[in-house]
């Protein structure tokens, strides 16, 4: 294992869990659950759940979550030039975004954050509700 492997692995997962709570409050005032997953060896895996009826809308919670920890999406002076943050379409209507720790784009740590869609009751098929 090189020594920048072996860095990442003893000393990234501490340095994201230090970022996690001011995450887990962000997410909270917008109304989603946080957590993760993954071994925080290279990136931060997290996935955000609508909690509350009022949960904002992914972007929002997104914009809210780098403004907290200082990321980008793409660089610093790009990223007003991309204003829905180039989220990746996944399985189930989730969404994810990668949340830079650097301004160097794809180097370095980074947020994996994908965020589950928010479901009303009308958008639930009735044989699901009712057993």
């Amino acid at each position: 294992m090189s020594a920048a492997a072996k860095f990442r692995a003893t000393h990234l997962p501490a340095f994201y869990l230090q970022l996690y709570p001011a995450l887990v409050a962000a997410a909270r005032d917008h109304g989603y659950a946080l957590a993760v997953h993954g071994s925080m060896v290279r990136d931060l895996d997290l996935i955000a759940v609508p909690w509350t009826a009022e949960a904002s809308d992914a972007l929002t919670l997104i914009k809210k979550l780098k403004e907290v920890t200082g990321t980008v999406t793409h660089g610093a002076a790009w990223d007003h030039l991309v204003p829905d943050c180039t989220p990746g379409e996944k399985p189930h209507g989730r969404v994810a975004y990668s949340l830079h720790l650097t301004d160097r784009g794809c180097e370095g740590p980074y947020f994996d954050v994908s965020v589950m869609p928010r479901v009303t009751p009308a958008s639930v098929p009735i044989s699901v509700i009712s057993g």
